[in-house]
């Protein structure tokens, strides 16, 4: 019984090895199966006649080469690598999947995001070829991304300029961010930068970085705010007020953030003429600072500019409280508020202001 398996298993070894000529052909050079610019042709298959012949129709004929192109390998190089994914961190973010460049809802109102925008661009150091506040348009220069070659020593890579858009969201208080790549270029010793068409990566690559430098900025104001609120300061956020109108946002009640506003003004250099709390306002107005006023006022703030950058005149500032959040908006005689600009530029030193170490005592021999 041995003797005939292993006969049989013999036998069946032979006949799969000698069906291998079946798939190499009549040409005797070995065909490597990766390499289609070899491949042939195969022959046509000889049906029987009791068979019939198959349905199948050439709708599609691929021609053949011509003989000066028989060496030559057709087609575009493609990415291999695995698309890029929006980080959709916590609720604040969501992907929109209705473009072909990087975007995302942020919710957020435009002029928070506006301001988080420039503040990553300072903190990664991104020169800007273009700022169109009113269009809500950031272009980048020449971004250029190294790597580690040998001993500490970086080798561009990549480069890459962009365009940074916000723009309106369907849904209430949500801005839509799109990052769209303008130019993207390659390194190589041999030939320098060469342009490339990008594959949306860089773009979403770059979407990536803001949105982890907003998620860490707003974990780390969390943090503020919680231990700020035993500090006598309040902590406030550019955003709009439910009218819509540019405002400075707390989550501190209305009674915490009215007498907070008679302290970060006078920090601010904003003489208090009047103040009606019935109605939430404070009238102010912005002086001359050589007239000596505000000169024991200094104490407070390491910054070169501790005074509004806004012209001389008279101003009102409106505290109002609508729901879980208290809202601080500035407006002109005309009761026009500020505009969406001028408020992000002052508002470095505001925040500073309103969550500035300062009582009213310290502040009433000024």
């Amino acid at each position: 019984m041995r003797f005939s398996q292993q006969i049989i298993l013999t036998t069946g070894i032979a006949v799969f090895l000698s069906g291998c000529s079946i798939f190499s052909g009549d040409d005797e050079t070995e065909f490597d199966p990766s390499d289609y610019t070899r491949a042939k042709m195969s022959k046509e298959l000889d049906v029987p006649a009791s068979v019939g012949r198959d349905n199948s129709q050439d709708l599609f004929v691929v021609p053949e080469l011509l003989p000066e192109a028989q060496s030559e390998v057709f087609g575009l190089e493609t990415e291999v690598l695995a698309p890029m994914q929006i980080l959709s961190l916590g609720s604040d973010v969501r992907t929109n999947r209705d473009t072909q460049i990087a975007s995302a809802f942020i919710n957020a109102p435009e002029i928070q995001v506006w301001d988080m925008l420039n503040r990553f661009m300072q903190n990664d150091q991104i020169t800007l070829t273009n700022r169109a506040v009113g269009d809500g348009i950031l272009i980048t220069d020449w971004i250029t991304r190294y790597e580690e070659v040998f001993w500490g020593s970086d080798e561009p890579v990549s480069r890459h300029r962009f365009r940074v858009k916000l723009l309106d969201a369907e849904r209430p208080n949500e801005t839509r961010l799109d990052v769209e790549v303008m130019e993207a270029e390659n390194y190589t010793e041999d030939e320098g930068w060469e342009p490339y068409v990008d594959a949306n990566r860089a773009g979403s690559e770059f979407m990536n970085q803001f949105l982890g430098f907003m998620y860490v900025e707003n974990i780390r104001s969390s943090r503020e705010r919680v231990s700020q609120s035993g500090l006598g300061g309040i902590t406030v956020s550019l955003g709009s007020d439910p009218d819509g109108n540019p405002a400075l946002v707390t989550s501190s009640d209305f009674e915490s953030t009215w007498s907070r506003v008679r302290i970060a003004m006078r920090l601010v250099k904003m003489r208090i003429d009047d103040r009606d709390r019935s109605q939430g306002l404070y009238f102010l107005s912005k002086i001359d600072e050589d007239e000596g006023f505000f000169e024991s006022l200094a104490f407070w703030s390491d910054d070169e500019a501790d005074s509004l950058q806004i012209p001389l005149g008279s101003y009102r500032v409106q505290v109002e409280a609508a729901g879980e959040r208290t809202y601080i908006v500035f407006t002109d005689t005309d009761d026009v508020p500020l505009k969406a600009d001028m408020l992000a530029k002052n508002f470095n030193l505001l925040s500073k202001a309103f969550k500035a170490r300062v009582k009213e005592s310290d502040l009433s021999d000024s």
